[in-house]
């Protein structure tokens, strides 16, 4: 092993990662609520000597910012690493969080309180994001501390405002501004970088094309009436029913005519994106007053698009269906982006970097991502939109089998994370002579 790489290895352990790790998932950070954690990460760079500090945006709302300054910028390239601070646990009403997610919201996993089970680490954030963020943070640190110098910057960015909630009717507010505003404000303020990598759970193995996203609302309309005076033909629960089974044939269609597969500049396979479709909530009427027809049913429905496809026009074509459906439904879109396949070249060097590192730590050739991974959006996307080569690669899901195993990270992933993003960083950007 390179002499180098060997002294930052050195600094790397599994008391350090796993403390901060812990530290940073004992802070509550909701959607809306990031403040606190992002205060913690920017004074632990401070003190660590990573030049941390905040970007406000907005109340209670911080991007957390650190950077090992390059001595010798004409070399190299800058490197960034980008992971959230909001969790996808909390940021609902309590009652919402339990129709979202049953059960599972009342865990303990489901707390800003870390614990080990099974030799696991657990607690809100664990795998998405927080675990994640611990790790580059102690890689960054490692470098730090070995004394090496690297040619081009090393940038730290723990953002907020990434997880999927879009404001729609009563759900207004900070808590459901989401995907992406964090790294958006991050990259429009001009913290930039010649490459990035989006530390989400990917088992760290590498991914760059992504589904966009449309989220709509269909208002199916009915007529209010009375318990004795009900009518089926015009009462909206009723007439919504055939629509959602239909609304779920297109969706099994859609995903078949739409599957998205992408190859590395060697032509072989890298991924698959399926990309589904989801009716996520239907509401009519209020649990007070069963004894009421209700006059109108909401439905709101997650379409995924294929980078190959613009939004807008898998749009039209869902409302054309729905026209097709009942002429009198309404349809209202209420987030729209778009997805990101940029040709292999684009992040060829990247890639090749992250990929040797990861031959390193593991001894192991990387293999392709298996197909779900790749059918989620991620702030990936918004780098690819500022021109900047970017690629998902982070430690995680746990264990397949549940929503619980699948949230937690292991001592060992943290640590074997922490030391690949090392080896990047040190071959992205140089060490100095």
């Amino acid at each position: 092993m390179d002499e180098n790489l060997q002294r930052v290895f050195d600094q790397i352990n599994e008391e350090d990662t796993l403390s901060l790790a812990k530290q940073l998932i004992a802070i509550p950070s909701p959607p809306g609520g990031e403040g606190p954690v992002g205060v913690f990460m920017a004074d632990w760079m401070k003190e660590n000597g990573l030049s941390g500090r905040l970007q406000e945006i907005g109340p209670e709302r911080y991007n957390a910012i650190g950077r090992i300054s390059g001595v010798n910028p004409a070399e190299g390239k800058s490197l960034m690493y980008n992971g959230h601070l909001d969790t996808s646990q909390g940021g609902l009403d309590p009652h919402d969080e339990y129709l979202v997610y049953g059960e599972l919201s009342n865990h303990k996993s489901w707390q800003p309180v870390p614990y080990m089970e099974d030799g696991r680490l657990y607690g809100a954030g664990s795998s998405n994001c927080k675990g994640n963020v611990a790790t580059f943070m102690i890689a960054a640190k490692a470098i730090k501390d070995s004394g090496i110098e690297l040619n081009n910057d090393l940038i730290l960015a723990g953002v907020a405002a990434e997880t999927g909630k879009a404001e729609i009717d009563q759900y207004q507010g900070p808590r459901y501004r989401g995907h992406g505003i964090g790294t958006q404000q991050l990259l429009n303020s001009g913290v930039t970088s010649d490459y990035a990598v989006v530390v989400e759970s990917s088992r760290m193995l590498v991914n760059w094309s992504l589904p966009g996203v449309l989220y709509l609302k269909l208002t199916v309309k009915g007529h209010p009436a009375y318990i004795p005076y009900i009518d089926n033909a015009r009462h909206p629960i009723y007439k919504a029913l055939p629509i959602i089974d239909a609304i779920r044939e297109w969706g099994e269609q859609y995903t078949k005519d739409n599957v998205y597969t992408y190859s590395g500049t060697d032509g072989e396979p890298r991924g698959e994106i399926r990309p589904n479709v989801n009716v996520g909530s239907i509401r009519a009427g209020a649990p007070p007053k069963p004894n009421y027809q209700p006059a109108v049913l909401n439905m709101y429905v997650d379409i995924r698009t294929s980078p190959a496809r613009l939004p807008q026009d898998v749009d039209r074509e869902f409302r054309a269906f729905v026209r097709g459906l009942d002429p009198e439904i309404e349809v209202v879109t209420y987030r729209s982006q778009t997805g990101s396949a940029p040709e292999a070249a684009f992040v060829e060097d990247l890639t090749n970097h992250i990929e040797n590192s990861y031959r390193t730590v593991y001894q192991t050739d990387p293999i392709p991502l298996h197909w779900e991974q790749h059918s989620r959006w991620h702030d990936v996307i918004i780098y690819h939109e500022h021109g900047i080569p970017c690629v998902k690669c982070g430690p995680g899901p746990g264990p397949e089998g549940s929503d619980y195993t699948r949230r937690s990270l292991s001592p060992e992933e943290l640590v074997q994370a922490a030391k690949m993003y090392a080896s990047t960083a040190l071959s992205i950007c140089q060490v100095a002579e």
